[in-house]
């Protein structure tokens, strides 16, 4: 087996936007949503975009 790396810097402490709790929150499903760049995305939670928008309904 190979070395055993930390890859957890300084950045990833000094956030206020609860990095740790992002990456156990369903990291890859969220991004499978995300990726679809639908209403979820820009209109949805915040985990799966920008979240908060208030599509208007243009092309």
């Amino acid at each position: 087996m190979g070395k055993l790396q930390n890859i957890i810097t300084s950045l990833h402490t000094k956030t206020e936007r609860g990095y740790f709790e992002r990456m156990r929150n369903e990291k890859v499903a969220c991004a499978e949503i995300a990726r679809k760049f639908d209403k979820n995305f820009w209109d949805g939670d915040r985990r799966y975009g920008y979240g908060g928008y208030k599509y208007d309904g243009r092309d």
